[in-house]
Formats: structure tokens, sequence, C-alpha cells
């Protein structure tokens, strides 16, 4: 994704959401923001802008507080890794392996970011599935981990590494 293609998909989204100079500053720093905005593009998907922006769309509301609630994680997504990527993970084409290590990274981001938010969900009341016993931490980022490491480009990786995604900082 170059610059010029990341400019144009994030004014088009900061244009359909309202967004103001420091929202707009914000998602341009936004390194997950950027990752899911680029996977079309990265993997050559077919209708890579259109992809791109229904995309980063999807995954700024779930981060709006009148929205996000809606996207929380619910006990039936427990059983897939990536059942709560499911409204950005519709893509026509493409290069399936580049594809599968950006959702990848997405899924090892989410499950880092229950690991790190482990003890204000209990506390808060908020659900969990590592807390729940749904999800074991340990195996799950060593697979998703084998799985990055088998597949990342440096297309990839200059937008977002396995390190970013273990910080577990999704929005």
């Amino acid at each position: 994704m170059t610059n010029e293609q990341w400019e144009n998909v994030l004014s088009r989204a900061g244009a359909v959401l309202n967004f103001g100079i420091e929202k707009k500053e914000q998602v341009q720093n936004s390194k997950m923001a950027k990752l899911i905005a680029a996977v079309p593009f990265i993997a050559g998907c077919n209708k890579a802008v259109e992809t791109s922006f229904s995309h980063l769309i999807i995954y700024l509301m779930s981060l709006d507080e009148s929205a996000k609630d809606i996207y929380f994680h619910k006990s039936e997504d427990d059983n897939d890794i990536y059942s709560r990527l499911f409204p950005i993970s519709n893509f026509s084409g493409g290069h399936t392996k580049i594809i599968q290590c950006c959702m990848d990274l997405a899924a090892l981001c989410m499950l880092s970011n229950y690991k790190k938010d482990m003890e204000q969900d209990m506390k808060i009341g908020k659900y969990n599935p590592i807390n729940d016993g749904a999800w074991n931490y340990e195996t799950i980022s060593k697979k998703l981990l084998d799985n990055i490491d088998k597949n990342i480009r440096s297309e990839i990786s200059d937008l977002y590494t396995k390190e970013d995604a273990l910080k577990g900082y999704w929005g």
C-alpha cells in the first residue's frame, strides 16, 4: 500500500465518519488501522480500494463508543479465533498466504489484548475467553506465531510485525 493509497482510503473514511484533525491523526498513526486497510493492496486483491475502505470503516466503527459493544467478544466466538475478524476478512482474489498472515497478525493482536486485559476484564465483568478458560493463550499464540513466521513478507512486516501484535494494542 502506497502512502497515496493510504491517504485516499483514510481521508474518505474520515469524511464518512466525520473525523476531526485529531481523530484523523490518531487513525493515521494506528498500525492496526493501516494493516487492515493495506491487506487488499499487499495481497493483490481485486477491488482493493473498495475492500480496503470497507474493512477500515468496519474496524473504525468497532472502536467507536456508540457501536463497540456490537463487536465485543461473545461466547459464540470461542470456537474460532478468527470469528471476530469475520467482518474484515472478505477478499476478492489475492494471495491467500499474505491474507492469512495478516489475519494471523490481527488474531495474535486480539489474543494478546485479551491476555493484557485479563485482570481489568475480570474486575468489570467483561467476557474474556482467556479468563473463561475457552482459550489457552500459550497454545494459540504459538500456533499463530508459527503461521506468521512461515508466511510473513517484508511488505507486511514493513507495516506490522509480530512484536506489534504481541503488544495487544487493538485500537
